[in-house]
This record gives C-alpha cells, sequence and structure tokens, in this order.
C-alpha cells in the first residue's frame, strides 16, 4: 500500500519529509540524494532504475532527490549516492577538490555511498575509501582479496590476454586499498537497466532518453523492452561481429584470436549495418560476447534481448547483480584462452534444448529485473545497504 504524505492526508502543512501511515502517525522520511549526470552510456543505466524505482523508495519511507549538477544543496540529505563519473574529469587535475567534497559531506555525518560506475572488475578510485560508507560496483571481484594484488596491465584479464598474446600493454599504477577496507565493497547493479533494443537508435527514443531526468514517471511501469522469443526459428547458427578498433592492445589481441577461430567455422565477423546486425542476432541461435573495456559488455544484453544464446568468457572470478552469467544456465562459457571456444559452439548447437533453456532462462532473469516487480526489488535491495 503506497504511503501519503501528510499534507495531502490531513491537510496539515507538514514538511515533505515527513511521511503519514494510513492510522495517522507521522514517520519521518529518510533523504537520499542522488549526485548524477546523465553524459554517457553508463550513467544512464545508473539513472535509469533509481528514477524508475522512486515510487517504491517513497513507500518504504525514503525520498530520491537527484542533483545533476554539484552544489551546496547536494550535502542536505541523510544519505548521499555518488555516481563516479561526474568526478571523472577531477581526477587528473582537481583531485583535491574530489577529496574536499566527500570531506564536506562526512564532517555532516552523511552516509556517503559511492558508486563507481567504471567498466570491468578493477578500479581507479580507491583513494576515496577514509571518506565514504560504501564503495559500489556494477561488478565486483568473488575474492574480495584480490584488490589487494596488483594487475600490471590495471585488469585481470588484460593482464593475462597480455602474457597470452605479448600484446604490449602499457603498465598501470593504481592505489590498492586497504585490507580494513575491503568489507566496503559491495555490488551495485549492472548496466542491463536501459533500452539495448535497435530502436534505442531512434530519435524518439534519444529524446526519451534525455528527457528521463525530468519525465521519470514514464519509467513506473518499468522499461519497455522488447525482447524477441528464444524459441522462434533462427536460421543463422552463430553472430559474432566484432570491431577492430579498440583502444587496448591486449583485447584487440584476444578479439583477433576470436575472429580467427570464426573464420575457421565458417563465421562471418566483419562489422555491419546496425539494422542488419540486429536482424542478424534476432536470427542467430548463439551470439558471442567477449570482453572488452570490462568483462560485461553492452552486447551481452543486446544479444539476450535478440533471443540468441550468449557465449562468453568464463566469469567464475566476478559478482554482479542481476546474475546473467550462470554456466550452462544463462550463458555458456568457454576459457579466456579459447581453447574450448569451437567445442562449446559446436555442442551448443547440437544441443537445441540446452541452447534455448540457456537464452529463455537469461532472459527471464532480464525481463524479471526490469519489469514494475522487479524495480520494486531494485529499491528493497538498496534500502537494505542503506539502513
Amino acid at each position: 500500500m503506497r504511503l501519503l504524505y501528510a499534507r495531502l492526508q490531513t491537510g496539515v502543512k507538514t514538511p515533505a519529509y515527513y511521511q503519514t501511515i494510513p492510522l495517522g502517525f507521522i514517520i519521518k522520511m529518510s533523504k537520499i540524494n542522488v549526485l548524477t549526470n546523465n553524459s554517457c552510456p553508463n550513467s544512464k543505466a545508473f539513472n535509469c532504475p533509481l528514477l524508475a524505482s522512486r515510487p517504491f523508495f517513497e513507500e518504504k519511507g525514503h525520498r530520491l532527490d537527484f542533483h545533476w549538477k554539484i552544489s551546496d544543496k547536494v550535502h542536505e540529505c541523510d544519505v548521499l549516492f555518488i555516481n563516479s563519473n561526474v568526478f571523472r574529469t577531477y581526477w587528473h587535475d582537481s583531485k583535491s577538490y574530489i577529496f574536499s567534497f566527500l570531506e564536506a559531506a562526512k564532517s555532516r555525518k552523511i552516509k556517503i555511498l559511492w558508486f563507481d560506475t567504471t567498466d570491468s572488475t578493477w578500479c581507479t578510485q580507491f583513494e576515496v575509501m577514509p571518506y565514504v560508507d560504501l564503495f559500489l560496483k556494477s561488478q565486483i571481484f568473488k575474492d574480495r582479496k584480490t584488490y589487494l594484488r596488483r594487475f600490471r596491465t590495471g585488469r585481470i584479464f588484460t593482464d593475462y590476454f597480455d602474457e597470452l598474446y605479448s600484446s604490449g600493454e602499457k603498465e598501470e599504477n593504481f592505489p590498492l586499498p586497504l585490507e580494513k577496507d575491503l568489507d566496503k565493497i559491495r555490488i551495485s547493479w549492472n548496466t542491463c537497466f536501459e533500452n539495448y533494443t535497435e530502436s534505442r537508435f531512434g530519435i524518439t527514443a534519444r529524446i526519451r532518453q534525455k528527457a528521463r531526468p525530468f519525465l521519470s514517471s514514464m519509467l513506473s511501469q518499468g522499461l519497455d523492452i522488447k525482447f524477441t522469443p528464444s524459441n522462434i526459428k533462427r536460421s543463422i547458427n552463430t553472430s559474432c561481429r566484432l570491431g577492430l578498433s579498440h583502444s587496448r592492445p591486449s583485447v584487440l589481441a584476444h578479439r583477433k584470436a576470436v575472429m580467427k577461430i570464426m573464420d575457421k567455422m565458417g563465421i562471418q565477423t566483419s562489422k555491419i549495418c546496425l539494422p542488419e546486425y540486429f536482424s542478424e542476432l534476432r536470427n542467430s541461435q548463439i551470439g558471442i560476447g567477449p570482453f572488452g573495456v570490462g568483462e560485461i559488455t553492452l552486447r551481452d544484453f543486446e544479444i539476450i534481448i535478440c533471443g540468441a544464446a550468449l557465449v562468453k568468457p568464463d566469469m567464475a572470478h566476478l559478482e554482479t547483480w542481476p546474475d546473467f552469467f550462470q554456466p550452462d544456465k544463462t550463458f555458456i562459457s568457454h576459457k579466456w584462452d579459447l581453447s574450448d571456444m569451437g567445442e562449446k559452439i559446436a555442442s551448443a548447437l547440437e544441443d537445441n534444448d540446452l541452447r534455448l533453456h540457456i537464452a529463455m532462462e537469461a532472459q527471464k532473469i532480464y525481463r524479471n529485473a526490469v519489469l514494475a516487480e522487479g524495480l520494486e526489488k531494485f529499491a528493497d535491495r538498496l534500502i537494505g545497504l542503506v539502513k
């Protein structure tokens, strides 16, 4: 049952941060400020479920207020959510400003949740740890102590690929967290909370996406994602369209190795126009989803939405939410060195029942996450973290 504001229920001029239950008792409503922007895909996928789940937060006594630029008003709250992308340009030249901002929030006894919205399990932002109560990422190492290891190239998988392919990656040197702070590292949510269908490239969809911060009510019934049923007739065995313009030499070397395997199997890998790409995915039994800037990529969600079974490098080293990466249940995993990739694809193409089960189960998890019921669970999960 939705709770009503006291001023609406009784006509009494009561502050908006107080709420009443049906019997008329007044309870204090927690205020959560969200400092964010809407400037990149990761920020949009961060904002979208928060905007959509606002009514559920209010029902449970928490008001979400969004702040699209840094100001003193950001600190006027009980809990502060920070999208790290807001400070993206500050890390090189104005790092001290980030710490001053966080110190000011901490001095006001605000609970601070820092959301690292960068890709991959690794992080370059552990210097905020002394100032924040929780440090959240969309994917984190299953074994938190892995964060105490220094990865020469900055990521666990680029280290592996660079050693495997001698790709010439540059060395990275970012601060490590203290062991006592590892418990602050938690899972936020992955970037599935967006529309990754072909329609997102249309003018109307782009306008709606930009207008979300001001018209969040249009998300109240959940995200309108058009899933292609997995069990339709599919005339293409495997879709694997890969670009070779990647900035990381190790990832580029890995993609070239994938393309060699695909070539031997007679699978085309050259890029095609967007309408052809999505048409191919909707007609494919399997979609290949290699690592990119991070382990989880938008391609993974495109494949799942289009109803193909996702084939991807092993993900056993990480945790994420929602959990799309359960081997032989929601995706087909292969070794990072690709030694079993061809065999895994051939086996999946032969086992129609298993392949369909995997594709359908992944869509089920996705659909349940983005509908209204899933958004309420999203709110419950976050509220559990701020208590």
